[in-house]
């Protein structure tokens, strides 16, 4: 029971753990993502008036529970549940509680499906779509190429500073998950794109008379362009080259290991330019020289002219 309705035992560990996430380097967006799981287990567990983190493993598959009876799909509440057991083995590993409540507790089992992703024409009819005649339309070019042609996350592309074009080698400094960075080339096609919108957006500053920014892609009052921005932008791009519905931006970063791998690039190359999250388990053996990697994108890309 929580004495008196004193939650500070709760909420003193969860304040600790996010502090330490963040000393950790964690992104914002898994913060964020973090705090909203956490909110709800300590929801429920104030409900239930439990005297802190503490708890047996069943009273822990109480929430579980609650969580399919609320009607959550399985794949949030297999996040959600991800964050508890990264939260309990956190709270285990700095020994605030002498056992791991956690250790058993299995996410729901989720439908089989397949990442959604674009026929190589799907994404040529998207790709081909925009005419570039002004700064917004450039822009709309550009994101769409440099999401094709790098297999970007979203998040990625819009974090890219002017900094971070190598022109001269075709090549983009990524800041991935985990605060990674990674090297990832990109073809003479989408260097052409790039080059027509930056004299868009050099052009759209002056006549704006707005001060220069280091973000590569700017919104019409020249801040950073924002992810929400890029997923409305490619929703409309998407309708106007009448390619079916339920398609995220993710799925041309889907699209881009899909053809690449149809098209016999090795698989762990591909896995080097995603910056996946598993490949540090597979660093080993996985470090390609860029000159190579380059290379073979070049031979492998649809819309590389090698």
């Amino acid at each position: 029971m929580v004495a008196g309705n004193d939650v500070r035992p709760l909420s003193e560990g969860l304040s600790a753990f996010h502090l330490e996430q963040r000393a950790r380097g964690v992104s914002p967006h898994t913060a964020r993502a973090q705090r909203g799981d956490l909110e709800k287990l300590l929801n429920h567990a104030v409900r239930w008036e439990w005297a802190g983190w503490e708890v047996s493993p069943r009273t822990l598959r109480g929430f579980a529970m609650e969580l399919g009876e609320r009607g959550l799909d399985p794949a949030s509440q297999a996040r959600i549940l991800s964050t508890v057991r990264t939260f309990f083995r956190w709270l285990w590993e700095t020994r605030r509680i002498g056992l791991n409540p956690a250790s058993g507790l299995r996410n729901p089992k989720q439908p089989k499906r397949l990442p959604a992703f674009l026929t190589e024409g799907e994404s040529q009819a998207l790709l081909d779509l925009p005419a570039a005649v002004d700064f917004p339309s450039a822009r709309l070019a550009c994101l769409l190429e440099l999401l094709y042609a790098s297999g970007l996350r979203v998040s990625e592309l819009v974090g890219l500073d002017l900094q971070d074009l190598l022109m001269e080698q075709r090549t983009l400094r990524v800041l991935g998950k985990g605060r990674k960075e990674r090297l990832v080339p990109y073809h003479e096609q989408a260097a052409e794109v790039l080059s027509g919108y930056l004299a868009h957006r050099s052009a759209f500053l002056a006549a704006k008379a707005l001060p220069p920014s280091q973000a590569l892609f700017l919104n019409q009052r020249g801040g950073r362009l924002t992810p929400t921005s890029v997923r409305t932008l490619l929703r409309r791009a998407l309708d106007d080259a009448a390619v079916r519905s339920k398609v995220s931006p993710h799925a041309l970063r889907h699209s881009f290991a899909t053809h690449l791998l149809n098209r016999g690039m090795d698989l762990r190359a591909i896995q080097e330019l995603l910056g996946h999250a598993s490949l540090s388990t597979t660093q080993r053996y996985t470090h390609l020289g860029l000159d190579e990697l380059a290379k073979t994108y070049e031979k492998a890309h649809p819309r590389a002219k090698g």
